[in-house]
């Protein structure tokens, strides 16, 4: 216990920060490895970040997607700004917070466990559940274009496509690149022998770790900036960028100092994130004008995709902040909330599909069908895990054995 107290005495003086209390027992849960800690704030945002997935699939009908999905009649500016406010930062927070429980997931138990976790908790819902998604959303696609389930072939790839569920495969592709990391130290280790430059190795990844975990992490966003330009900012076809923000939750775990910071400055982060939001809104029409007229600007997409960087990770700091100092306590509600997000997620783009196409034909304004479209499918989604999955093996399968 001394040393626990003399580390949370050296955090203080090193970022001037006065501990309350609940800081100093965090801390000392965090340097004991006896001691488990239970984010209930953390787990009540993961399930938001989860939910929020019907509030984005719902949004899509409703302004210019270019023919990727099937559109309504008229454009709604509220609709899509929105849909580009959550969608800014929901991949990027979920990701972040995946790595976050990750590395408790390993210190808690073991990496043994970490990817028996994985191949439970993720691989197996995706071999489940990806094939019904896979054969159902072409003929729903078909529905929202025409009106009806048939009058058009579907192709070998028309089956292939992950919809909404990419996101598992990139988790799992997360558990190789972290077996590759655990391996490259592994053979550092092994295979150097001259103490010297094992410490310069060790110094130099410390350093870099220090300037990335920092509360402005600038190398952290250039990082991020260099990756998305090949995807144009986009997360499912790149998953190098999307472990780099994985990577950074990971790490957030063995640091809670910067946890707290962001918990004391939860506002300005949001503020920044607003304020980078706002002059979001003025580039994106223009970058999509330009791209749709075959053009090209090489500054303002440069803007563009370090705009989306600046919000992703300015919001998710700030809504990890304030998480975890309004929903920080237990809270059976959230608890439930939590454990239904995954089945929500699963099973939402079928339903929310359905019914936003479904309205098509409906004169009301959109942003009314928009939010009929959202509560219909959350209150399907919910009630058919508290009845019919939460107590069941698929309950089971997404969620473990409830004691």
């Amino acid at each position: 216990m001394f040393v626990v107290t003399a580390r949370i005495k050296l955090v203080a003086r090193i970022t001037n920060t006065k501990f309350t209390n609940y800081e100093k027992i965090l801390l000392i849960d965090q340097s004991t490895a006896n001691i488990s800690v239970r984010y209930h704030g953390l787990d009540a945002l993961r399930a938001i970040a989860m939910v929020l997935g019907i509030v984005l699939h719902a949004a899509l009908p409703y302004f210019d997607t270019s023919g990727i999905w099937p559109s309504d009649k008229g454009n709604s500016n509220v609709i899509w700004g929105i849909f580009e406010f959550i969608h800014l930062w929901r991949m990027p927070l979920f990701f972040i917070l995946a790595g976050f429980f990750a590395a408790l997931v390993v210190d808690k138990h073991s990496w043994r466990a970490f990817w028996r976790q994985r191949l439970r908790r993720v691989g197996l819902p995706l071999f489940v559940f990806l094939p019904l998604i896979a054969l159902s959303m072409p003929y729903i696609w078909i529905y929202g274009f025409n009106g009806t389930f048939t009058g058009e072939d579907i192709g070998p790839e028309g089956y292939l496509n992950p919809w909404h569920l990419w996101f598992l495969f990139h988790l799992l592709i997360f558990v190789i690149f972290m077996a590759i990391w655990k391996l490259i130290q592994q053979v550092i280790s092994i295979v150097v022998k001259i103490d010297i430059i094992r410490n310069i190795w060790q110094k130099s990844v410390d350093t870099g770790l220090r300037v990335i975990y920092f509360p402005a992490p600038v190398l952290l966003f250039i990082i991020l900036v260099v990756l998305l330009i090949p995807s144009d900012a986009g997360l499912d076809e790149n998953p190098l960028a999307g472990f780099i923000y994985f990577s950074f939750g990971y790490g957030l775990f063995q640091r809670p100092a910067l946890l707290m910071t962001f918990k004391r400055f939860w506002a300005i982060y949001l503020c920044l994130g607003m304020s980078g939001f706002i002059y979001y809104l003025w580039v994106a029409p223009q970058v999509m004008d330009i791209y749709q007229s075959g053009g090209q600007d090489d500054g303002l997409g440069m803007l563009y995709i370090s705009l989306i960087a600046f919000c992703a990770l300015a919001f998710s700091f700030g809504f990890i902040g304030l998480a975890e100092n309004h929903l920080g306590g237990q809270s059976n509600r959230w608890r439930w909330l939590a454990d239904s997000s995954y089945w929500v997620y699963i099973i939402h783009l079928p339903v929310v599909s359905l019914a936003t196409f479904g309205m098509f034909s409906i004169g009301i304004p959109n942003e009314i069908k928009f939010i009929l479209a959202i509560f219909t499918t959350l209150a399907f989604a919910l009630v058919t895990y508290q009845f019919l999955v939460r107590r069941s093996p698929v309950g089971v399968l997404l969620n473990g054995r409830r004691y």
